[in-house]
């Protein structure tokens, strides 16, 4: 979805959900964020036991400028 001047990929899900913790063993999460913080954007997860999984993305729709910047 384009929200201004940004994309957002939103995957939501209605399943058992998660308590979150940053400390967790998996690297899925972790990576995910890391490219989103790469491209510029950021990186949303909200879970709670019972009550699903919302990950959100938002890059800016200007991320070839800004890697061009990088090199």
């Amino acid at each position: 979805v384009r929200e201004g001047d940004t994309v957002v990929l939103r995957v939501r899900d209605s399943g058992k959900g998660f308590v979150h913790n940053h400390g967790g063993s998996g690297i899925g999460l972790v990576s995910m964020r890391e490219r989103a913080t790469a491209l510029g954007g950021r990186f949303n997860l909200t879970s709670a036991p019972g009550r699903g999984t919302t990950i959100e993305i938002h890059v800016p729709l200007d991320v070839p400028a800004m890697l061009e910047d990088a090199t």
